[in-house]
């Protein structure tokens, strides 16, 4: 009888386990945060990546700006052409 009364209490202690597991959220919630930081992760890398049109036409922005500013200080006037 003894073993009988251990399989039982292994069940529904198994089974009281499983649905306190099955209604907490937490877990659930940290999951969805990850995937969506993995999402927006990979998006912003497929912006950026350096052989991209949007790196290009950022390296080129930011060297237009510092040859004006190499120029700018060069010259040593306190104005810059456009």
């Amino acid at each position: 009888m003894t073993l009988f009364n251990n399989v039982v209490s292994a069940y529904y202690t198994t089974k009281s386990r499983a649905a306190d597991f099955i209604r907490k959220q937490d877990g659930v919630t940290a999951l969805e945060y990850a995937i969506v930081a993995a999402g927006v992760a990979s998006v912003v890398l497929m912006i950026f990546k350096s052989d991209g049109s949007f790196g290009t036409a950022l390296n080129n922005v930011f060297g237009n700006i510092s040859n004006k500013i190499t120029n700018l200080v060069a010259s040593g006037s306190g104005s810059a052409s456009s």
